[in-house]
């Protein structure tokens, strides 16, 4: 492994109590980085920045919805008086529901999909930007979904937000320019997660869903796990993606993960 090569840097990672989050949070820690863990949940974030501390690293965890811009100031605000920069930005927070068709959904649930899924990440990097551009560098990883090109039936609010998140990836990109920040989204796939978990969980029986894929993918031992999403968002978090700005990137993508686990090993 690279190891290492993320010391002295400072990571956020949202969501990061549980799958994606969490494993991203453990390999940033393992490459040096000083992470700081924040989910909805003040139990289960100081629970994994014990974990990252026991384990020698540098952590905190503090609790926040990031549909909610004073608690991401928060966030913001907790990691400066601590640790005086953020060099990386891992969007991962996200939510599936509401999984119904649009004629049946609570439109205050749709709204708040598109709030964590949307605006959370924008709530974010816009906290962040300026210290970056100040310091002139900066890694976002914008965790998104195949579901932003693949819409899913009776996941509007999550497709929608998904698409919405690549183009401002794309937008933000073209800002940056020359500024030593960079910005990408990832794509990581079906992985093994509790929100597929929810996805299979749904009662599809009367409506147009057909979560059958999910289920397949389960029962055949094709979901990926997470600890596999996190090598990719190391290496958008690292120096391996200084060349690339503004992209889609894909975990089916078979030759740029040969590239990812050349660059940071075996």
């Amino acid at each position: 492994m690279a190891r290492k090569k993320l010391q002295g840097q400072v990571a956020i990672v949202t969501g990061a109590s549980r799958g994606i989050g969490k494993a991203a949070a453990e390999l940033l820690a393992s490459l040096g980085a000083t992470v700081v863990v924040t989910s909805r949940s003040a139990e289960q974030v100081e629970q994994v920045a014990a974990t990252l501390r026991q384990q020698g690293a540098t952590a905190i965890g503090v609790p926040a919805d990031v549909a909610d811009p004073e608690q991401v100031e928060q966030v913001i605000e907790a990691t400066l008086d601590q640790f005086r920069r953020v060099d990386i930005l891992v969007n991962n927070a996200a939510v599936v529901w509401p999984v119904e068709e649009v004629v049946d959904t609570d439109a205050d649930e749709w709204t708040y999909s598109i709030q964590v899924n949307l605006l959370g990440p924008f709530y974010l990097t816009r906290n962040v930007l300026p210290l970056m551009m100040n310091q002139q560098y900066g890694r976002i990883v914008n965790v998104s979904s195949g579901a932003a090109v693949n819409p899913i039936v009776g996941a509007s609010a999550y497709s929608t937000a998904k698409a919405g998140l690549d183009m401002f990836t794309r937008a933000l990109a073209q800002e940056l320019t020359n500024s030593g920040v960079i910005v990408n989204s990832l794509h990581p796939g079906m992985v093994d997660t509790d929100m597929q978990v929810d996805l299979r969980s749904v009662d599809t029986e009367g409506s147009q869903l057909d979560f059958s894929r999910f289920h397949d993918a389960h029962e055949q031992g094709k979901l990926r796990t997470p600890q596999a999403v996190a090598r990719a968002i190391a290496w958008l978090a690292g120096p391996w993606s200084r060349d690339h700005n503004g992209k889609i990137f894909s975990i089916t993508d078979e030759e740029w993960i040969r590239k990812v686990n050349a660059d940071l090993g075996e």
